[in-house]
């Protein structure tokens, strides 16, 4: 099976390429997608319904999203080994958290009206394919200085214009997600650390205070070494630092958890 991660910052098209490259593959192909955003999306639904394959909603909550992204990806690739492509669409807030994995192809759909490419992170310059959206937008020699300064923060992806309306590069995508290397396992590595999360705040403080922030950030700790940190769900909520967040707030007993004696 092949494991496409597909990134972007909100608004950059992610979900029209998509569209695009699923109506490439579909018919030759056992396809299976995978939307991850944070509190709605009807994206699954239309997909679902449009094209006829298997989609997943993922949707993260209080958490960060390719944080969570990021513990799901083991459980839906040993729910899809039936599928020749497995495709994950993140929620893309974070340019410093895109989950992409060394053994998959990660995607990296650039609004070229965004900015400089300089200003970004890992979410481009660990991409191995970055997708250029709304190139109408600007002149060709401005689409050409761009991709210039695209290459000089990731000199090794290789770079497709695409038009989320037209679906031009769609097909370009799509050759290249057909060449991408199967996957062996569940077990992946991150092309990129995701930042730490070792503060009061991480824990749900929303005071501006340092010591408000310090003892939270003591009462979570606390917390952490009691709880499993398998992610199991068993306590209703997706994750561990979530159920904790929960107990903090006092909105849950900390013994819903049924690893705390």
């Amino acid at each position: 099976m092949k494991f496409i991660i597909i990134a972007g910052t909100p608004g950059s098209g992610k979900t029209s390429l998509v569209k695009h490259i699923i109506a490439e593959l579909k018919d030759d192909l056992k396809l299976s997608f995978a939307k991850f955003d944070c509190l709605q999306t009807q994206d699954d639904q239309k997909i679902a319904k449009i094209y006829d394959i298997p989609v997943v909603k993922k949707l993260a909550g209080e958490l960060c999203p390719d944080h969570y992204t990021a513990l799901e990806i083991p459980k839906l690739i040993r729910a899809n080994q039936d599928k020749d492509i497995l495709l994950l669409e993140t929620a893309g807030l974070c340019l410093r958290c895109s989950p992409y994995v060394e053994e998959g192809l990660g995607i990296n759909v650039l609004d070229i009206a965004s900015g400089d490419p300089s200003r970004y992170g890992p979410i481009l310059t660990q991409a191995d394919l970055v997708a250029i959206s709304k190139g109408d937008l600007i002149s060709q020699a401005e689409r050409e200085i761009f991709r210039t300064k695209v290459l000089e923060v990731n000199p090794t992806a290789q770079l497709v214009e695409v038009n989320g309306l037209t679906g031009e590069g769609a097909i370009d995508v799509a050759e290249a997600i057909k060449k991408a290397p199967d996957i062996k396992s569940d077990s992946l590595t991150l092309k990129h650390s995701m930042p730490s999360a070792v503060c009061g705040y991480c824990y749900g403080n929303k005071t501006i205070s340092d010591k408000d922030t310090h003892d939270r950030y003591l009462a979570g700790k606390e917390l952490k070494a009691l709880v499993p940190n398998l992610n199991c769900g068993r306590c209703g909520y997706k994750s561990c630092n979530e159920f904790i967040r929960a107990v903090l707030d006092k909105k849950v007993d900390r013994h819903q958890c049924p690893f705390i004696k």
